[in-house]
């Protein structure tokens, strides 16, 4: 069978015979704090923490191979049968399910012979922890049917550590009560041998009906609930009619708890219908659930509640709407769009793939997640990325646990210490972006910490002078805390990795790079490609600092200590020696082990751009003549890494390629190709990487031989994860770096396919958005929490609309195709100088990319392949109507 996943521009979307379909599920969520996951069985879970789960933790495999925990049975006449579908007489007669959804809500409907049961299931954005229900049981048959309602939800009540540690022990640590309409579950504390704690929090379910004065039946115990010798495929408790001993005041303590909350048989006539609403609810006090569930509990208030919902999640992508000109594909990038405050709120887990961590982001996720918000809320990713940077060591290396509030930072996870060689070249991509953004130069003057800990020379010493009492912060020579600027911090993060390099000339590994799976490699391992970035970067930073001189600004201040790695200013060493960079950084990294002096240099601004210039120059020279790979007259690429035994990962060999998408990504980024050697990486890429069958690049070639001198991503199977998946997060990259080399239609068509692959339900198999990578199956997985997603809404904002910050003002230059105009115009929201202004392009000859020009914006004439919106003229909302024209 076919299946259409259909997508309207709204972002609501509609999928029949969703039970064709494993693995399906989308997050529910609001910003106070709770986190949920749904199938269309009801199955996933809900939590506030890794410590605070009202429903069972659940993986990707128990989608498919276990009961779900949000359960309503109606027992029909004499057969049984559930939301989740899985009742013995469902699996005799399968319904036939329609899945409909939206931001963010999912409304399930259940259809056979005689009924059909709609659950429409959502999160308050208010601010409750709470998931609201609302089940819709309709007589579609011509004959009264008598109809007994129950509600079976496990009541979980525990962190997921419990899933296997101690799960029966800390159910005795349940205290379960019946209050009217629901049940709740109080833990007495929360189990840890390291040292048990008070819980903090309450679970409870609660439920009304149309029909019904007030819940009939109480069964607060798991197990009674589901009878001896039976299960909760078929429990007993929804089929018997026996009265319950439990009623409003009961408690039962030290079992599992269920919120088995049951309702008198009612007589249904043909073409009448019932409701059901029930809620899961979690609150740090009895008093505070209590006045929550009057509050939220309500047939009245839910449409309310769903329409409130879905005005605020309308508002927070505003400003980063866009139009073009296909329905589908703009409601598909609604999700896309909303794909990073998602991992805002989630981080890195917490949802049916993302089984591991133990909450928050990494730090990589920290600045990749700022890139899109900074389109939407400015202000509020000032703020955010300047807590950011309290996680910067002075060596350059970070820490890599972010914790809950802003600037909040702790020691590696599992107690695993490790150096990401990547990890320094990410901020500034992101403070890049929103200095153009905004033009506010004051924040790279703002001052903020450094990250102090015991580890020193990126990890590789101890300072055993360090105590915890001092904190993690780092400390002058009088014993303040530190505090340098934001400039100042950028400045170490891309001028030490200059120096640490390995005996090939290029930046050393480390622990790994973006790459996870390059974790083998710390001793002689190097990554090209993540050398390539660091040298766009020493660029960048040149142009920031330019920019600063136009405002007047003819020098800055850094740490003393920080003037022995501008080298050219006193004694430049011989970069074309790996040893003379490792024993300058040497020197460097002695002085600030443990302390610095807080005393602060003035350095002349072209000074210090003449230094990252010269830096700048050596690696785009050595990249250009060392790491470059030529295959034939055609194809060519470049190295992208070394191993542990300091030899060259990739081979132009004919009989045996080896080939990284890593490599070639990064080198374009930085624009450190000519436009001949692009053509050849390109067809290099189309030949050596690029499914052709969804023409979709891989990561890398089948390497076929575990070396254990790279890392772990070669145990892995071939196209899965790290090992030449087609993972989006670098392939979208790889495309955003072909559009702004000027390769168009070579950017737009693995754009194009991402989009179409990733809508196609039949193949990838997920819901709206796009998943962190496409296994060897070609099934989408890791969906909602990816780095892609903000790159995707970056590509189609500054490269195909062509709108990018230039320091406040805003240039267009756009790259639309022809294709694109299917509407006649396309269009795009953005701010400029905080007002939302819409964008519009018309395209009345239907011109391709190199066809047209913009022949004018709101009627004034302008011919030009490029349109300059200074921000001082934009004083409140507006519309810039932009027309393209033929090239004269």
């Amino acid at each position: 069978m076919t299946h259409q996943l259909k997508i309207k521009k709204s972002g609501e979307f509609l999928l029949e015979n969703a039970e064709d379909f494993n693995y399906l599920y989308m997050p529910l969520f609001n910003e106070s704090g709770i986190m949920s996951a749904i199938s269309p069985n009801l199955g996933g879970d809900t939590k506030l923490d890794h410590h605070h789960y009202a429903l069972t933790p659940v993986s990707s495999e128990d989608l498919v191979n276990t009961i779900p925990s949000r359960n309503v049975f109606f027992r029909v006449d004499d057969n049984l049968w559930s939301t989740s579908g899985k009742t013995p007489f469902q699996k005799l007669n399968p319904d036939k399910v329609t899945l409909k959804g939206g931001l963010v809500y999912q409304e399930v409907c259940r259809e056979n012979d005689q009924f059909f049961v709609s659950v429409k299931s959502f999160v308050p954005t208010e601010n409750v922890n709470a998931e609201l229900h609302l089940v819709t049981f309709t007589n579609k048959s011509a004959k009264t049917l008598e109809v007994k309602a129950t509600i079976g939800v496990p009541i979980y009540g525990r962190s997921a550590d419990n899933i296997r540690d101690h799960r029966h022990v800390t159910s005795l640590l349940n205290r379960g009560t019946v209050l009217q309409d629901g049940i709740v579950n109080e833990p007495s504390m929360k189990f840890d041998e390291r040292g048990h704690r008070h819980n903090g929090a309450l679970y409870g379910v609660f439920s009304k009906s149309s029909l019904h004065e007030e819940v009939n039946t109480y069964t607060p115990i798991l197990n009674d609930f589901v009878g001896e010798g039976n299960d909760m495929f078929y429990p007993i408790t929804p089929r018997n009619n026996q009265p319950s001993s439990y009623h409003v005041g009961s408690q039962v303590d030290g079992y599992d708890i269920i919120a088995g909350l049951g309702y008198n048989t009612v007589e249904l006539n043909p073409n009448n219908s019932f409701t059901i609403l029930f809620g899961i609810f979690m609150s740090p006090s009895l008093n505070l659930l209590k006045k929550q569930v009057k509050q939220y509990l309500s047939f009245n208030q839910f449409e309310t509640l769903f329409t409130q919902s879905l005005d605020f999640w309308k508002e927070q992508l505003k400003s980063i709407d866009f139009y073009l000109g296909d329905d589908s594909l703009t409601g598909w990038t609604k999700w896309v769009c909303l794909q990073p405050t998602m991992r805002r709120i989630y981080g890195c887990s917490f949802l049916p793939h993302h089984d591991y961590g133990r909450g928050g982001r990494g730090w990589r996720d920290l600045w990749q997640d700022s890139l899109s918000l900074i389109f939407k809320e400015p202000h509020r990713v000032r703020e955010d990325i300047l807590g950011h940077f309290a996680g910067v060591r002075i060596d350059g290396s970070n820490a890599t646990i972010v914790g809950i509030a802003r600037g909040e930072f702790h020691a590696d996870r599992n107690k695993i210490v490790r150096v990401w060689s990547d990890h320094g070249a990410w901020p500034l991509l992101t403070v890049d972006r929103y200095l153009n953004r905004t033009g506010d130069i004051d924040f790279l003057f703002e001052k903020q910490t450094y990250f102090k800990d015991k580890f020193a020379h990126y990890t590789h010493s101890i300072d055993a002078s360090y105590s915890e009492t001092q904190g993690n912060f780092l400390l002058n020579s009088n014993n303040d805390i530190y505090q340098g600027s934001v400039l100042e911090h950028l400045l170490l993060q891309n001028v030490i990795p200059f120096f640490n390099v390995g005996d090939h000339g290029n930046i050393r590994i480390e622990d790994a790079d973006w790459n996870d799976g390059m974790d083998m490699a710390k001793e002689k391992g190097e990554t090209v490609a993540f050398t390539a970035l660091y040298t766009g970067n020493l660029l960048k930073l040149v142009n920031i600092l330019k920019y600063i001189k136009t405002k007047n600004i003819e020098s800055i201040s850094l740490s003393k200590e920080s003037s022995i790695l501008f080298d050219t200013l006193h004694h430049q060493i011989d970069y074309t020696n790996p040893k003379a960079k490792r024993a300058l950084l040497a020197q460097y990294f002695s002085l600030v082990k443990h302390q610095i002096s807080g005393e602060l240099v003035t350095f002349n601004i072209q000074d210090i751009m003449d230094d990252l210039m010269a830096k700048y120059q050596q690696f785009y020279k050595h990249l250009n003549e060392a790491e470059w790979l030529n295959q034939d007259d055609n194809t060519g690429w470049y190295n992208g890494y070394y191993n542990n035994h300091g030899l060259r990962l990739e081979s132009t060999d004919n009989s045996f390629p080896k080939m990284t998408l890593t490599g070639q990504t990064f080198v374009l980024m930085s624009q450190i190709a000519t436009s001949s050697r692009i053509q050849k990486m390109v067809n290099a890429v189309n030949q050596h990487l690029t499914d052709p069958t969804i023409q979709i690049p891989r990561l890398n070639t089948n390497f076929k031989e575990n070396t254990m001198d790279m890392g772990r991503f070669m145990g892995f199977a071939y196209g899965h994860k790290e090992n030449g998946s087609m993972f989006s997060h670098m392939a979208i990259m790889y495309a955003y770096s072909l559009l702004d080399n000027g390769f168009v239609y070579e950017g737009r068509k693995i754009v194009d396919a991402l989009y179409r692959y990733m809508s196609d339900i039949d193949k990838a198999k997920i819901l709206p958005g796009i998943s962190e990578y496409i296994d060897q199956s070609g099934r989408g997985l890791y969906h909602y929490l990816t780095g892609s997603a903000s790159w995707m809404v970056l590509t189609y904002i500054e490269q195909i609309f062509g709108i990018k910050g230039q320091f406040g003002d805003l240039l267009i230059q756009p790259k639309l195709l022809s294709s694109d105009f299917l509407s006649g115009s396309v269009s795009i929201n953005t701010m400029i100088n905080e007002h939302l202004c819409e964008i519009r392009f018309q395209n009345a000859e239907n011109l391709n990319y190199g066809e047209y020009v913009i022949e004018s914006v709101n009627g004034v004439k302008v011919q030009s392949e490029t349109y300059l919106i200074n921000k001082e003229s934009v004083t409140e909302s507006q519309l810039f109507t932009i027309t393209l024209g033929r090239i004269q």
